[in-house]
């Protein structure tokens, strides 16, 4: 997928709607340097930082004062084994910390050169964590720079998923038969436990029924196909419950734009 550029920010765009309270590790680093920030919908704390030990002298050159006295060549492996050490700490505390605070993203952010170097050192569990990356500077940045940069792309990402989602949605309808569009069409799929996701559009409640049996959710008395039933007040928050029971997810489509685009709910399938 494509991303989505929201100031100085780059959020890899998710095939869910990114939740706004999920916890945020960002890291924001140079080549010697890791500030970490913990993110939530309200707060972005500040964690102990990770300073890794740089070659002191006067780059290469031996005849100047407080040079290191070797080669170029030398120097410059110095200096390359420094950062892949730096880099190779950054990815252990990032480990440490998602694990201790439950985080469930990571942001790189940094000049383009440090975040691909840190990108590429990242083992397969944390580069799947990657949801972003931001072009910001360490020693200029704040807790409070970090959380609105962070609601902003949050906004900016669901805006882009939803709509991904829903064009996911309106194509299997037709296309591929992988997707099913208004209410009564949902609940059908329930009953055969066909929905990998539910999408919820604009509020609509409707009063159904529960077959006592079988469990399935009918719209209609008929539907029930002569078992006994039990009220439903709302079948859709009804609907919401038996999707998560069954493994499915849930996805609010918030967008008016996008919602207006499905019956109320509709459901991408797991099988058609």
């Amino acid at each position: 997928m494509t991303a989505t550029v929201t100031g100085h920010l780059v959020w890899q765009e998710s095939p869910t709607p990114h939740d706004s309270e999920a916890v945020i590790l960002a890291v924001v680093l140079d080549h010697a340097h890791a500030r970490l920030f913990l993110v939530d919908g309200e707060h972005a704390a500040e964690l102990p930082c990770l300073v890794s030990p740089r070659m002191r002298g006067g780059k290469f050159h031996s005849d100047r004062q407080g040079s290191p006295g070797w080669g170029e060549s030398g120097f410059q492996r110095r200096r390359r084994e420094e950062e892949r050490r730096h880099y190779a700490a950054v990815v252990r505390r990032l480990g440490v910390l998602t694990r201790a605070h439950g985080a469930q993203g990571l942001v790189l952010a940094g000049s383009h050169e440090v975040v691909a170097a840190l990108r590429h050192a990242l083992p397969p569990r944390l580069a799947r964590m990657v949801v972003g990356t931001a072009a910001l500077n360490p020693t200029e940045l704040t807790s409070p720079r970090v959380l609105e940069s962070v609601r902003a792309l949050r906004g900016a990402a669901g805006l882009a998923a939803q709509e991904a989602l829903v064009s996911a949605a309106v194509e299997g309808f037709a296309a591929t038969g992988r997707a099913v569009d208004g209410l009564q069409a949902v609940l059908q799929a329930l009953g055969r436990d066909q929905v990998h996701m539910l999408l919820v559009g604009r509020p609509q409640e409707r009063v159904g029924y529960r077959c006592a049996t079988s469990g399935r959710l009918v719209l209609t008395k008929a539907q029930a196909q002569g078992e006994a039933v039990i009220r439903v007040p709302d079948l859709v928050v009804a609907a919401k419950v038996e999707t998560t029971r069954l493994g499915g997810t849930i996805a609010e489509i918030r967008d008016p734009q996008q919602a207006a685009r499905i019956d109320g709910v509709a459901a991408l399938l797991r099988y058609r």
